[in-house]
C-alpha cells in the first residue's frame, strides 16, 4: 500500500510540475541573459509589446500582456527610473496614458529580443517542425480562460 501511496503521490506525474519545471529553466535562462542590461523577464516582455506599438495605451498594453493595471504600473515604475519608458498623457483622452520607448531601451532591444529568439530557436531544435506546430498549439490551447 505504501509503495501504490509513493508513486500515485509523486510530483512529476502532474502536468503543472512539469510545466512549472520547464518555466523555471526558461524564467532562470532569461534572467541571466536579461540581468546585463539590468532588466527582468517581465520587463522585457514589457519593453517588447511597448517596441511593438510605441505609444500604445496603458489599458491596452495590460491587456495584450494579460497583466492587471497594479502589476503593470510597478513594472513601468522601475522601467521610467531606468530611463527605458516615459508615460505620456494620452491627448485624445485625459484618462489615458501612452507607453513610449525611451532612446536608452531603443538601442538595446535589438540586442535584448535577440537573446530571447536564441532560447526559442534553442527550444524549436528539439522537435521536428510538424511537433513544434502542434506544441504551439496546445500551449495556445493551455493558454485560454
Amino acid at each position: 500500500m505504501d509503495e501504490m501511496k509513493t508513486n500515485s503521490s509523486r510530483p512529476s506525474k502532474y502536468v503543472c510540475y512539469k510545466l512549472s519545471r520547464v518555466m523555471r529553466k526558461v524564467h532562470r535562462y532569461y534572467e541571466s541573459s536579461f540581468s546585463q542590461y539590468g532588466i527582468t523577464p517581465a520587463q522585457f516582455y514589457v519593453l517588447s509589446a511597448v517596441w511593438e506599438n510605441d505609444g500604445v495605451k496603458f489599458k491596452d498594453l495590460a491587456k495584450s500582456l494579460e497583466m492587471d493595471g497594479s502589476t503593470l504600473t510597478s513594472i513601468l515604475d522601475r522601467l521610467e527610473r531606468q530611463d527605458l519608458v516615459e508615460r505620456r498623457d494620452d491627448p485624445e483622452d485625459r484618462r489615458s496614458l501612452l507607453i513610449f520607448l525611451k532612446d536608452k531601451a531603443k538601442q538595446n532591444i535589438l540586442q535584448i529580443t535577440c537573446l530571447a529568439e536564441k532560447l526559442n530557436h534553442e527550444i524549436q531544435e528539439r522537435f521536428t517542425e510538424e511537433e513544434f506546430a502542434t506544441f504551439e498549439k496546445v500551449l495556445e490551447k493551455l493558454a485560454l480562460d
